[in-house]
């Protein structure tokens, strides 16, 4: 059945499925509901049910009729005035007819000075929004299987794409470095490739636990998770495959290995480390080389702006100013802002979008601020 609209005079039933918004705004919107139209003055009336009648909040006089289409998303206007009336631009007579949608233009006369101006609007009802909204998740889907807890900080491996905490699965990563040449998923037992945050992981976690308040862990238990956490930017973790195999390697394989090697300490020892078959590995942001991900060293390997992940501060430290088989950074893509002198925003800056350095430099401008 269409809906109708209500007037205030009569006793409101059903939602409000559309809306007329007037262009001035001393005057109240329209709401159509389900069986009559609302507005703050004209009078109630009685029609048919499938019908909605709109009254002039001037004359009381009604002036057109509304009525919902099946499509749910669009309805037809009829002219119901003596007088002509615009409907996006077009003249529709009285009696005429003619299909409106979301954001048409409706004018009661043929000028647009001294006449009301009007948006129709649909509104989205309860049910269709339950649609858009309503997911159903199983919580048990959502735990770690290292703590049997809703994912905290939620992190994302590959190959397999199991997920878990970052605290959990940043102390299973240390741990297995130890012990085995190859990081293995704790729930699957694949060899680990790489790890990253899952941001879209975070956002489920939240409303599990803002929907079953006893699934959530105390500060105390997200804080030590907290202190464990070691994943901030993507990792690339090498595998140790092939390093307790028995088979005499040719020199052609192990040249072959050689160029696979992630980065310059992967064959060669510089600042004291180098890197063995388990260390994971940081891509930098800037020029795409590999790094290794050291927390034992008072070099910054991460922005701490945007949390991603540059190598020049750590290659300029180690030594190491370029490689003929490795990307490397020069130390003036990650410097201290201190040591930068800046007059104006980096080319480079937002992903190079001009446009959006150029609401940046405004927004800068009308905060009374400067670079």
């Amino acid at each position: 059945m269409a809906e109708i609209g209500e007037s205030s005079g009569a006793k409101p039933s059903g939602e409000i499925w559309a809306k007329l918004v007037p262009s001035d705004s001393r005057f109240p919107d329209v709401e159509i509901r389900d069986l009559v139209l609302t507005q703050d003055t004209p009078q109630s009336q009685d029609i048919g049910s499938d019908e909605s009648l709109v009254c002039s909040p001037i004359d009381k006089c009604e002036w057109c009729r509304i009525t919902r289409n099946p499509d749910q998303s669009s309805a037809t206007i009829q002219n119901k005035s003596s007088n002509a009336i615009l409907v996006d631009g077009a003249v529709i007579q009285s009696e005429e007819s003619t299909v409106i949608r979301s954001g048409s233009e409706i004018i009661t006369g043929l000028e647009r000075e001294g006449c009301l101006s009007y948006r129709f609007n649909v509104l989205l009802g309860p049910e269709t929004c339950q649609k858009m909204l309503k997911i159903s998740v199983d919580a048990e889907h959502a735990k770690c299987c290292i703590c049997l807890n809703i994912w905290h900080d939620a992190v994302t491996i590959a190959p397999c794409f199991h997920n878990f905490c970052n605290g959990c699965f940043s102390e299973w990563l240390r741990r297995s470095q130890e012990k085995r040449s190859s990081v293995l998923c704790p729930q699957c037992r694949a060899v680990v490739q790489f790890v990253g945050r899952n941001h879209f992981l975070h956002n489920i976690a939240d409303e599990i636990l803002n929907a079953d308040s006893s699934l959530r862990r105390s500060n105390e238990d997200t804080a030590v998770l907290d202190s464990y956490a070691t994943v901030r930017s993507n990792l690339v973790i090498k595998s140790g495959k092939g390093l307790l195999g028995k088979r005499v390697r040719s020199a052609v394989q192990d040249e072959a290995d050689s160029v696979e090697l992630p980065c310059p300490q992967c064959s060669n020892q510089f600042g004291g480390f180098l890197c063995n078959r388990s260390t994971t590995h940081l891509q930098c942001q800037a020029c795409g080389g590999m790094m290794p991900s050291r927390t034992n060293t008072s070099v910054p390997q991460h922005c701490i702006g945007c949390d991603r992940s540059f190598c020049g501060a750590y290659w300029h430290a180690q030594g190491v100013a370029h490689s003929a088989s490795h990307h490397i950074c020069s130390r003036d893509t990650f410097k201290p802002i201190t040591e930068r002198t800046i007059s104006r925003i980096p080319t480079s800056a937002h992903e190079n979008n001009r446009h959006e350095q150029e609401i940046t430099m405004r927004c800068i401008a009308q905060m009374g601020r400067t670079l």
